[in-house]
């Protein structure tokens, strides 16, 4: 029997992609990547469905929707500013000009910005994922089901996004998911207040 990929094809409408038909992939273990679309077709990655319900899958697609269309303006403006400052800095050097060491000196301030920049679009996209969603939760558990993901190349393995875990930490103190205890935990409790009675 074929899975059904419409939740996943109507998350994709709910985040602004409306048309898209998805299809299965195999996993690539080279690249990092969850899901990718082009020209009405959404290609999700096998390793996706194995390690996530359809409700986790699809707050991955909507985070991974946004993710992509606020990183475009960060790489946007920092490419445009990049190239600005380094024509002024060239400038400047041959020039002689005492605008020169201030003028690199910005073009580092922009490099370094870039990547605060990156990390905010990241944070902004999970908020925005969580209002279109509804519901922290699916979110959260996508994140902490594909948190031991892998690249590998050849002997050398590594996390393939290292910064999941902080983002569902986040999430997860955001929005108070973890102000009841766990069944486990009140268990736990309750055992250790009948032994300290005891």
């Amino acid at each position: 029997m074929p899975l059904d990929l419409t939740p996943l094809e109507r998350a994709a409408e709910t985040a602004g992609l409306a048309g898209l038909r998805a299809r299965v992939v195999p996993h690539d273990r080279r690249r990092a990547w969850w899901f990718r679309w082009d020209q009405g077709e959404l290609r999700v990655s096998e390793r996706v469905l194995d390690l996530c319900p359809p409700a986790e899958a699809s707050a991955l697609l909507v985070d991974s929707i946004v993710l992509r269309r606020r990183m475009a303006r960060v790489w946007t403006t920092s490419i445009v500013a990049l190239l600005v400052l380094t024509a002024v800095s060239i400038w400047a050097q041959s020039a002689g000009s005492w605008v020169a060491r201030p003028a690199f000196v910005a073009l580092g301030c922009a490099v370094v910005g870039h990547f605060v920049r990156a990390g905010r679009a990241r944070i902004q996209a999970d908020d925005e994922a969580v209002r279109l969603l509804g519901d922290p939760v699916p979110l959260v558990r996508g994140f902490n089901l594909m948190n031991h993901e892998e690249l590998r190349v050849g002997p050398w393995r590594s996390k393939a996004r290292p910064d999941l875990h902080r983002r569902a930490e986040r999430l997860a103190r955001l929005h108070r998911l973890r102000e009841a205890p766990e069944p486990n935990e009140r268990l736990r409790a309750a055992r250790a207040r009948v032994l300290h009675d005891a």
